[in-house]
């Protein structure tokens, strides 16, 4: 997989995927239409079905549903302005009769149109206060009430159905009812925007059990990946940031053998420094922390050693109970 830069890429990367997608759906569902919803039928639509002006705009994903008897397409959205954009609902109004059209070029001879429900999921540091119908942006200024009554009963109103992570905290993203892997993805797109290193780094470690439950999904490597790959584009990129958060988040939940690989991996596809380099880091941090200063031909052997050795090294450090029975063989 490519390394995840931005936040469009991250929130497509992990709601793109049927699995998450309706655990976040679930949420921003109301409960009498989630229930109704037959979440096995859920799939994404493919870009192709989307026309080029769409598909510009990188953090929309659109997923088919079945509910009952009718085909619903659900438009999803990452909105993560910092300043809110007061003719978003225009915008997406426009997204949807593009998504009707290209629909109705797939299902030539439709007598009639799917529902499409579009859904704005909102980080940023204010909450969402721009109007959320293209009916409340029109103005009918100097018009008298009554004209202006029947006026705006006959604009178009395609509300938007608003997730404002914006007026989240830690307590309300406990409260989520999601697994593991959206709970982080929501959490790092909206409680580390802007954070100071050291503050995010905290942060991170408070959601230790979290990222261990992302880390044992079957695509745990990949989650994490994009996560860590995401938070290091947006902090200052050196190895002592990974360091840090990989060997603080190591404990038994999260094998030796993963974090190292995964650093590898970041170190070398990131090209801040050789993944040798971040790892040999990574080993002496943990090896200083277990047995203390270490010895000039310690030193040495870690300068030499290649990835393999380094990772045989770090792998043993757990359960070593010397400096020997790390080094031996």
């Amino acid at each position: 997989m490519e390394l995840i830069r931005s936040h469009d890429a991250l929130f497509r990367f992990v709601f793109g995927d049927p699995e998450h997608a309706a655990e976040l759906l679930r949420v921003i569902l109301p409960k009498r239409v989630a229930a109704a919803v037959q979440w096995d039928t859920l799939r994404r639509v493919p870009d192709a079905f989307v026309d080029a002006a769409l598909r510009e705009r990188r953090a929309d994903v659109v997923f088919e549903v079945r509910m009952g008897g009718a085909t619903v397409l659900l438009y999803v959205l990452l909105e993560h302005k910092s300043v809110v954009v007061r003719l978003a609902a225009w915008q997406q109004a426009r997204y949807v009769g593009r998504i009707v059209d290209a629909w109705l070029a797939a299902n030539p001879g439709a007598t009639a149109i799917p529902a499409v429900l579009p859904i704005l999921v909102h980080h940023g540091d204010e909450p969402w206060n721009a109007p959320r119908s293209p009916r409340d942006l029109v103005d009918l200024t100097g018009a008298a009430p009554p004209v202006q009554r029947w006026l705006r009963r006959r604009q178009l109103h395609l509300p938007l159905l608003v997730f404002d992570l914006a007026t989240f905290d830690e307590a309300a993203f406990d409260a989520l009812q999601v697994a593991a892997v959206a709970s982080a993805t929501l959490r790092f797109l909206q409680l580390l925007r802007r954070q100071a290193q050291e503050a995010a780094i905290e942060r991170i470690l408070r959601w230790r059990r979290i990222l261990a439950e992302v880390q044992a999904h079957r695509r745990g490597t990949e989650w994490i990946k994009a996560l860590f790959s995401w938070f290091l584009a947006g902090s200052p990129a050196n190895r002592e940031t990974l360091r840090t958060v990989m060997s603080k988040l190591h404990d038994e939940d999260a094998p030796m053998r993963t974090n190292l690989d995964l650093l590898l991996e970041i170190g070398e596809e990131r090209g801040l420094e050789r993944g040798r380099e971040l790892v040999r880091n990574l080993v002496l941090a943990q090896l200083r922390a277990r047995f203390g200063e270490l010895p000039p031909a310690v030193l040495a052997q870690l300068q030499s050693a290649d990835a393999s050795t380094l990772q045989r090294w770090g792998e043993r450090i757990v359960a070593a109970t010397s400096l020997d029975a790390v080094f031996a063989g």
